[in-house]
């Protein structure tokens, strides 16, 4: 079952991108996992799945041995992070996808410096203005995305955000191409580097949208998992 819903969620992706006149290639799945459990989890990474997002760090560091055996896997952070708990974050993932304050960065970094470590950060940014998401402003992510990339100890890689939710995906298009604009203007700008160019927008009701917008990583739980564990 989850060999045949890789299938078709691949076989999306690789028809949105070459309706943007992009290869396929260049988008990968993070598997959003939150309280899926880990057979489910051990079934996606058999089929191929190597990039795992955990909305929680308590429920990533339960799943830490298991994922200690799997050497190709990168774990990302896709959930709040809270500035209480970064040190103990960074320990645990490859990336944080939800770097949205400058403290954050500031913890972050000093960490990694402690761990000789280098942490992959993205930007999350709050496009909606909705009070509930969080995400930094978009008037205030230059500041904090020129203070990241000059962090010790982190490489910027982009930006992340979530649009409203709504029952049509192409109402959420304008605001992945609003990300994809910022991107643009911050590498040419010459505010964070070319390589700063991941975007993470798009889940399992929109991915196809965003990736035509410009979507490099997609986070898709329910299409790929089904429903969550007691659900």
């Amino acid at each position: 079952m989850m060999k045949q819903q890789l299938e078709i969620i691949n076989n999306r992706i690789a028809k949105a991108a070459k309706r943007s006149g992009r290869s396929g290639n260049s988008i990968r799945i993070v598997a959003a996992v939150k309280n899926q459990g880990f057979a489910k989890v051990n079934q996606a990474i058999e089929n191929g799945i190597s990039l795992i997002g955990h909305n929680y760090y308590q429920e990533a560091a339960a799943e830490l041995p298991n994922y200690i055996r799997r050497k190709e896997i990168t774990l990302h952070m896709i959930g709040h992070l809270q500035t209480r708990k970064a040190h103990k974050a960074i320990e645990l993932f490859d990336v944080i996808e939800t770097v949205d304050n400058q403290k954050l960065v500031f913890l972050l970094s000093r960490k990694a410096v402690e761990l000789n470590k280098t942490i992959g950060a993205l930007i999350q940014v709050n496009l909606s203005g909705e009070p509930q998401k969080s995400g930094i402003a978009i008037q205030e992510v230059e500041p904090l995305a020129e203070l990241t990339a000059k962090s010790q100890g982190m490489r910027l890689m982009g930006f992340m955000t979530m649009p409203p939710f709504f029952d049509d995906p192409e109402k959420a298009r304008p605001y992945f191409a609003q990300l994809r604009e910022l991107s643009n203007d911050l590498i040419r700008k010459g505010v964070v580097p070319e390589s700063a160019n991941e975007l993470s927008m798009g889940m399992s009701g929109d991915f196809e949208a965003a990736i035509e917008e410009g979507a490099t990583l997609v986070r898709i739980g329910t299409a790929l998992f089904g429903g969550r564990d007691g659900n």
